[in-house]
């Protein structure tokens, strides 16, 4: 599924969160989506799957204004149930789209949940937890698959499961946006990348060379810090140039 973005805002009152954004998502690619905390990144994902109106601009899913039932989601925590185990979770959303059991138990064997059996999920470690939220995401098979920092406060040995889990699905022939504030992790799956800073794109292309990258993040993130810098430098030059 190819996502089309076209001049996209939204503003709450008399603040803009995002400022005519605009960008592609090839079908079948893993776009990575950076900027820091505050920059609009779950805002945008929580418009492109629905959950927030958008003020302006048009979003398009192979060429059509909406598309609810060839998408999924795993925005800010994963909505499960901690009383029940993964199948129990899986089978709450099952009953309400008539899937089999038998996609169950694929979904549980693809997050590698398989084998926690009656385990609660209250009591997965957050890695697991993560897991289990794209399982619920992924259940009904969507062509496009939005991930809101899903690697947030895992251990490196939870972000490699994770991030090997995104690539099988790339495998599998989804479309996949996932965000984060962490350019080393991205630049790990991502096909594309996108830096987005105070609601604005700062950058759309390939994903290259990681070093030039996280020398154009930084810069873009800190830009405000280095024009005052180079301000604070000129006056202190034409103030020494006076004295003297």
């Amino acid at each position: 599924m190819q996502i089309n973005i076209n001049q996209l805002s939204k503003s709450y009152k008399d603040k803009t969160i995002l400022d005519n954004v605009t960008f592609t998502i090839e079908s079948g690619t893993i776009c990575g989506l950076l900027g820091v905390n505050g920059a609009g990144k779950s805002t945008l994902m929580k418009i492109l799957f629905g959950l927030v109106p958008k003020s302006d601009g048009e979003i398009q899913f192979d060429g059509l204004s909406k598309n609810k039932q060839s998408l999924g989601a795993l925005i800010e925590t994963p909505a499960i149930y901690h009383n029940l185990s993964a199948y129990d979770n899986l089978k709450t959303k099952a009953l309400l789209y008539d899937i089999p059991d038998s996609k169950i138990f694929e979904t549980l064997e693809i997050i590698g949940l398989s084998n926690t059996g009656k385990k609660q999920a209250g009591k997965f470690s957050l890695g697991m937890k993560q897991r289990l939220g794209i399982g619920m995401a992924i259940l009904t098979d969507p062509q496009f698959l939005i991930l809101d920092e899903p690697t947030n406060g895992l251990d490196p040995d939870g972000i490699n499961e994770l991030l090997n889990l995104i690539r099988s699905l790339k495998v599998k022939g989804m479309t996949i946006l996932i965000s984060s504030h962490q350019l080393l992790e991205i630049s790990k799956i991502a096909d594309h990348i996108l830096i987005l800073h105070q609601g604005k794109i700062q950058y759309d292309g390939k994903n290259k060379n990681v070093d030039s990258l996280e020398s154009l993040f930084f810069k873009i993130v800190h830009r405000g810090y280095w024009y005052a810098k180079d301000i604070l430098l000129r006056i202190a030059q034409i103030t020494t140039f006076r004295i003297q």
